[in-house]
């Protein structure tokens, strides 16, 4: 798993701020693009057809595929994913990292490319057959972006099975440019997909020392933590401390200085801002030490302002030293703060990297596998077919079938096959099977050629200029 592959962090251009990152998945998407467009104009050269026109449909087929499938995907997780977001659009609009189903990509993509056919009066079955191999090629990248994004994974398997897969808690930027000391991307706010859907049916019990804790009586409701916030944001994790972490709040008769603590750092509006509060940790005294956790302590922002006042803040600090008030004196005792400065200092990072979800079948890999095997054996077709028409046609038979038994293996949506309760990819696989067996049945009524090659109409348009009397 590697989200993203190389972090730039923010740059700044003509006074704006933006994230420079290159994304795992991106990175395919363009990949699988490149490639296909290369191998579908080869094997245009080689049917006298003009690879020009491929580049234009493999244009078509990459905008057709992205905005398909990631409308599919908008439809069926709108609720959960979409409606309550802060932004909507800014979270419809970011298919940096995944959240594409590849069905709506394809039935888009297609009707796309056969408008452009249709439009070019082209030869569309002759088309449609030099794109089927690069269709393949396309998703074998697409799958290997899933890999990368940990998105489309497998259920939980025997862990000693060998082609076991374990996801890590959070992925690390393969190549880190931003120079800050924290090993994950800003751009990381979560758990990985297959570790966040285990945490979320309590499958896995991350560090303590990991966790978000938030109000007294709110850590847990429903089997999962509150708000989606089950453990802390990789960016706000810390690495090994040395100094005091209970020193401001250990004993309640400390409360007047730590106020003042808090005056010196929020400043003449006294409201704690979380840039207010990243120079607080690095300052490693005064109000904060280093351990405490801005998206943890944003669950006592009463008036959701994302700002903190006093008593908010020091409501966060209270609520640690109940944590750890195991006689319930109020105060801590020097063997329940020395347990709470243990805690307290643990290195989260190294728990963070050592953490991983539990064993799952490989499904992007197969996935991945199972492409490479349908763009060569409908390769073969390709070469030995005695009708234009029935590469494509076989993919959209085969393909489904494949698709129908990967997505059994898949623990990403519910399904049980014995009991008849499909996916809706596994539903969108019986109609597409039917449909390429009513197109193969088809194609024998047809006439096994789709008309000239290019070559031969440029030749013909030729010989018709020149016969046309010049006025």
């Amino acid at each position: 798993m590697q989200q993203i592959i190389v972090d730039f962090g923010t740059r700044t251009f003509f006074g704006l701020t933006l994230p420079l990152r290159i994304y795992g998945y991106g990175l395919m998407l363009v990949l699988g693009f490149l490639t296909s467009i290369y191998v579908a104009q080869r094997l245009a050269r080689r049917a006298g057809e003009s690879p020009e026109h491929f580049a234009r449909v493999g244009l078509l087929s990459l905008v057709g595929g992205i905005v398909g499938s990631r409308a599919a995907y908008i439809i069926q997780h709108w609720d959960a994913q979409f409606a309550h977001a802060d932004s909507p659009l800014g979270a419809v609009l970011n298919v940096s990292s995944g959240g594409l189903i590849y069905y709506g990509g394809v039935l888009l993509a297609t009707a796309m490319v056969v408008g452009y056919l249709l439009w070019q009066r082209l030869p569309i079955r002759r088309y449609l057959d030099i794109v089927a191999v690069p269709i393949m090629i396309g998703l074998a990248f697409g799958r290997a972006g899933c890999l990368l994004n940990g998105c489309c994974y497998g259920a939980t398997c025997d862990p000693n099975w060998s082609l076991a897969m374990r996801f890590p808690l959070f992925s690390k930027p393969l190549v880190k440019l931003d120079g800050r000391a924290n090993p994950y991307s800003q751009d990381t706010r979560g758990p990985s997909p297959v570790y966040s859907h285990q945490l979320s049916r309590c499958k896995i019990n991350p560090p303590q020392e990991l966790v978000n804790n938030g109000r007294d009586g709110e850590v847990r409701v429903d089997g999962a933590f509150r708000d989606r916030k089950w453990v802390h944001a990789p960016q706000y994790l810390h690495g090994a401390l040395v100094h005091s972490q209970t020193a401001v709040w250990a004993d309640p008769n400390a409360e007047p200085a730590a106020r003042q603590a808090f005056a010196a750092l929020a400043g003449d509006d006294r409201l704690l801002s979380e840039e207010e509060w990243r120079l607080g940790l690095a300052a490693e005294d005064g109000f904060l030490r280093g351990s405490e956790h801005w998206d943890e302590a944003l669950r006592f922002d009463t008036d959701r302002s994302d700002k903190l006042t006093f008593e908010e803040a020091y409501a966060y600090l209270v609520s640690r030293r109940k944590r750890f008030d195991v006689d319930g004196d109020g105060r801590l005792a020097d063997a329940e703060r020395e347990a709470a400065e243990r805690f307290l200092r643990a290195d989260q990072f190294a728990l963070a990297a050592a953490e991983h979800s539990l064993p799952v079948k490989p499904a992007q890999a197969l996935g991945i596998l199972n492409a490479l095997l349908l763009a060569g054996l409908v390769g073969a077709v390709y070469r030995l077919r005695r009708r234009e028409g029935q590469a494509f046609a076989m993919l959209v038979v085969l393909y489904p079938v494949t698709r129908f038994v990967l997505e059994s293996i898949r623990d990403d949506n519910p399904h049980n096959v014995l009991a008849g309760v499909f996916t809706h990819n596994q539903y969108t696989s019986f109609a597409l099977t039917t449909i390429g067996i009513v197109l193969l049945v088809s194609l024998r009524f047809l006439s096994p050629s789709a008309g000239p090659t290019g070559a031969a109409r440029l030749e013909a348009a030729a010989a018709t200029r020149k016969k046309q009397p010049r006025r």
